[in-house]
């Protein structure tokens, strides 16, 4: 059920109904039911391979809250790497050795694993530190709550288990919830997939586009990606707000930041935050000798680009960040926030930096990134709508302009919101069925 399908709007305002006129010590079931249910609308089969993960993993967890033993943690973490390298690496690895026979043996990759698989991690060193209380029920819950199943955010288990037995609803809180999909709809409709009918072809075949399309595509995608994966986490926290539940933020206006390691702080927060606690801290993190220090930020952000995909062009990104923010560290860059010129100057690197970072994220494989690259050198009239585009790249800015002040922007509208909800709502409407633009798939759903 795609978060902007009428079958998924039915499920959640269906599962609304029901739920708040259940006891409260029923409602965790309904919705370990309902995530149940949403889960396997997409793969029966899958949802049985979910299920025994899920079992396995509570088992690792139960003997690590009583024992806490590290070979044991050391382990049940190894299994959950094994099992999603297989999924994510085993047909590339099919293709290496046994070029003949891909096409009659493929792995069918599980939808979310590696969202899940980074939660269970997460919740396995937890329980290991003697960080969580054992529950069978609160842990399905926590690991299939619908609304951030798919594309996350990435949970811990102090972001959720709190409320847990604590919902509850009000006005303020439904209409928190209600905005946040309508933004959430709004950027994916409007903005991402706006831009991606636009710059698409260029990716398809970049040799018939001249340096101004190659361009106007690279700088298109930054604004894309953004409200495409912003705008689903918007939706996802939304629809939690109306069970009761808050999801962390996962961005915060990362296009305004002044180096890299303030952008990873800003952009898909709860990975970054995972790979800081997980990764980087325990390999030594900023307690080591400068050199070690180089080589722990390297290797996170590299094994951050094999968490999205198998191919070299996932290798590439995450070793270009990894390099980024190994010549942050080399040259001392200050953290505090720069003004002025200097903010604007650093800024400019982050942000070309990141754009084309994204041509190996986006490309299909490396032979198309390097042709992007080259075709930069090429001289062609303009075929993009060269206007829309950056319309569209300057109104994510303005977005996120306004995502830096969204409390005050909020407290604005809640004010009216008796008044300008039934608007907004009919707003959605006419994005979804009057604007003919080709639907796409969410970015992060492939992860």
């Amino acid at each position: 059920m795609n978060f902007l399908s009428l079958e998924f709007a039915a499920f959640v305002v269906l599962c609304f109904l029901i739920y708040w006129q259940l006891p409260q010590k029923l409602r965790v079931g309904f919705l370990i039911l309902a995530s149940l249910i949403y889960y396997g609308a997409y793969s029966p089969a899958f949802l049985l391979h979910f299920i025994a993960v899920l079992a396995i993993n509570f088992i690792f967890a139960h003997f690590l809250a009583v024992h806490h033993h590290r070979l044991l943690l050391a382990l049940a973490v190894a299994a959950n790497i094994a099992h999603l390298a297989f999924f994510k690496y085993f047909n590339s690895f099919w293709a290496l050795f046994f070029a003949e026979g891909t096409g009659t043996f493929r792995v069918v990759m599980p939808l979310a694993i590696s969202f899940y698989t980074f939660q269970a991690i997460a919740f396995l060193v937890d329980c290991y530190r003697g960080q969580v209380v054992l529950g069978f029920s609160r842990y399905l819950l926590f690991m299939l709550f619908f609304p951030h199943l798919i594309s996350g955010p990435i949970l811990r288990s102090h972001d959720f288990y709190a409320a847990i037995g604590n919902e509850e609803i009000h006005p303020e809180k439904l209409h928190r919830g209600l905005f946040l999909i309508v933004l959430g709809i709004t950027k994916k409709v409007a903005v991402a997939d706006a831009i991606g009918y636009c710059i698409n072809p260029v990716y398809r075949n970049p040799t018939a586009y001249g340096m101004f399309d190659v361009l106007l595509a690279i700088a298109g995608y930054t604004a894309q990606l953004y409200c495409d994966f912003s705008g689903f986490i918007d939706i996802a926290r939304g629809v939690a707000k109306l069970f009761g539940y808050d999801l962390p933020v996962n961005f915060h206006s990362p296009y305004f930041a002044a180096s890299f390691s303030e952008f990873w702080n800003r952009w898909h927060i709860t990975l970054s935050r995972f790979i800081r606690d997980y990764i980087y801290i325990p390999l030594g993190g900023n307690r080591v000798p400068p050199a070690r220090q180089y080589f722990n930020l390297f290797t996170a952000m590299v094994l951050s680009g094999l968490w999205h995909g198998e191919t070299l062009n996932f290798l590439i990104w995450g070793a270009l960040h990894g390099l980024y923010l190994m010549f942050e560290k080399v040259i001392n860059l200050p953290r505090e926030a720069p003004q002025g010129g200097k903010w604007l100057l650093r800024n400019l690197w982050v942000v070309v930096g990141w754009a084309f970072s994204l041509v190996f994220f986006r490309a299909p494989d490396f032979t198309t990134a390097m042709a992007l690259f080259r075709n930069l050198t090429v001289f062609k009239p303009a075929e993009l709508p060269f206007m829309a585009v950056i319309a569209l790249v300057f109104l994510t800015w303005l977005i996120q302009l306004a995502e830096e002040h969204r409390e005050k922007i909020l407290r604005l509208v809640l004010a009216q919101a008796n008044y300008l909800l039934p608007l907004v709502l009919l707003f959605v409407y006419f994005l979804l069925i009057r604007i003919q633009i080709p639907g796409e798939a969410f970015i992060y759903v492939q992860f």
